[in-house]
């Protein structure tokens, strides 16, 4: 199989992610943090390991403002819902994954909400957020990078305007985190959530909020933490006060290991090695008859995430075509992303998505191109 289909999730992981996964579930796999005993305190003592493995890639100063969700889409949720009262109002983009608009949007009537519209590559600028803005503005949210097309937010200039305003600001990650850098204190962000299983190379089920904020959101979920249990009321403390139930130990301590990964290869080398790559496959993708690419034609402001469709073939029949005829692995359609093909102008059937990875080669594009154009001749 030719994978390509990274922006869902990244595949193959590293084999120490899936060896690390195993170790504890054969050698520690106790509750962290509900005993006293050795088993439960190693658990516990790998749950901090990764924690001070997030802080520290992110820039956090405190790694007990790392919490540990079970996705990205968890984390916007802790903040977008934990945040946001009656009266006030809240800017989005139309670039923004399902997972911003709909617990911004879905049962939040009380909530003004201004959605910041991208041009027809896709992208923002910060004057786009700023005409947005009102008095009772209190939290922008953002996508780094948009998952349809790879085009690159300017979250700098946003924070900037932001903290100008006395805005809280929230980066959605779930497309950068490991493929560009990101330092949540300079960037001066106070929310930043992630995936774990995408560009960190992480598992399924895993997932980062990171707090760098005085205010912290009201709990969206109440339970068991194993602190302060006589008490009938969720605990104030971070990370206890969002990390309700037993933790995903195998996930995290796997998350941990695809962190070590990326830090070993190195943000700036993972993203080098992916533009090579795209910079071929937009090239190729320009010379097919019929093709058009979406977003950014060339590799300035975007990652590896090219969309594109074709005159003659949907999106869907597009990638059910690569799949059965040439083992390639791409997604089609809308890509949980709705509004953003409404200024991409792909609302009848959506994209072809290609998104590339850390293990991705020339030989994967050689096939994907040879099908593809096998298709349209």
């Amino acid at each position: 199989m030719v994978y390509l289909d990274n922006a869902a999730t990244t595949w193959p992981k590293p084999p120490t992610v899936i060896g690390t996964m195993v170790d504890s579930l054969r050698e520690y796999g106790a509750n962290p943090g509900r005993s006293g005993h050795k088993m439960s305190l190693r658990a516990m003592e790998k749950i901090y390991e990764c924690r001070e493995l997030v802080s520290d890639f992110f820039g956090l100063d405190n790694p007990g403002n790392v919490i540990f969700t079970q996705n990205a889409t968890h984390a916007l949720n802790i903040v977008i819902r934990g945040i946001l009262k009656r009266g006030d109002h809240a800017v989005c983009t139309a670039m923004d994954h399902n997972s911003v608009l709909r617990p911004i949007f879905d049962g939040m009537e009380n909530v003004k909400v201004s959605v910041a519209k991208p041009d027809s590559t896709g992208s923002l600028t910060s004057s786009d957020i700023e005409s947005l803005i009102k008095p009772n503005t209190k939290l922008v949210v953002m996508t780094h990078v948009s998952n349809v097309c790879g085009t690159i937010m300017p979250i700098n200039e946003t924070a900037k305007l932001c903290r100008k305003n006395g805005i809280r600001f929230m980066i959605d990650a779930s497309q950068s985190a490991g493929i560009l850098d990101i330092d949540i204190k300079s960037i001066g962000a106070d929310y930043l959530a992630a995936s774990g299983h995408k560009g960190l190379y992480g598992p399924m089920g895993t997932g980062i909020l990171c707090i760098n904020s005085s205010l912290i959101p009201d709990p969206i979920l109440f339970g068991g933490t194993g602190s302060n249990s006589k008490e009938l009321f969720q605990p104030r403390e971070l990370p206890d006060r969002f990390e309700c139930g037993t933790l995903n130990l195998p996930g995290i301590c796997g998350l941990a290991e695809g962190i070590r990964f990326v830090q070993g290869n190195g943000t700036g080398k993972i993203y080098s090695a992916e533009m090579k790559l795209t910079s071929t496959l937009l090239s190729e993708l320009s010379h097919i008859p019929g093709i058009e690419i979406i977003g950014n034609k060339d590799t300035s402001g975007r990652t590896g995430v090219v969309s594109f469709v074709c005159d003659r073939y949907s999106p869907s029949a597009i990638a059910a075509y690569l799949d059965r005829e040439c083992g390639v692995a791409i997604r089609s359609m809308y890509h949980c992303a709705g509004l953003a093909h409404k200024y991409l102008k792909t609302e009848n059937g959506g994209t072809a998505r290609i998104s590339l990875g850390a293990f991705n080669s020339w030989q994967d594009i050689d096939v994907l191109i040879g099908g593809i154009k096998k298709l349209c001749s």
